[in-house]
């Protein structure tokens, strides 16, 4: 049972990615804290705020993997 999780599907290019300004950013390159995107596949039935297709920003260090 989720009851107030959800569950994601995280980007998993581990490659070269381009910023928002162009920039090019290497694989090898790393930031201390840095967020991820994910796109929400299920949702709890407590959850009340996201829907199954919300895009949303989490802490990759703060999960639980399935």
């Amino acid at each position: 049972m989720l009851n107030d999780r959800i569950l994601v599907r995280t980007d998993t290019e581990e490659g070269e990615r381009r910023s928002s300004g162009g920039i090019l950013i290497p694989a090898t390159a790393q930031v201390g804290k840095r967020l991820a995107w994910a796109e929400v596949v299920a949702a709890g039935p407590n959850v009340r705020a996201m829907e199954i297709g919300d895009q949303v920003l989490f802490n990759p260090e703060d999960r639980y993997e399935v």
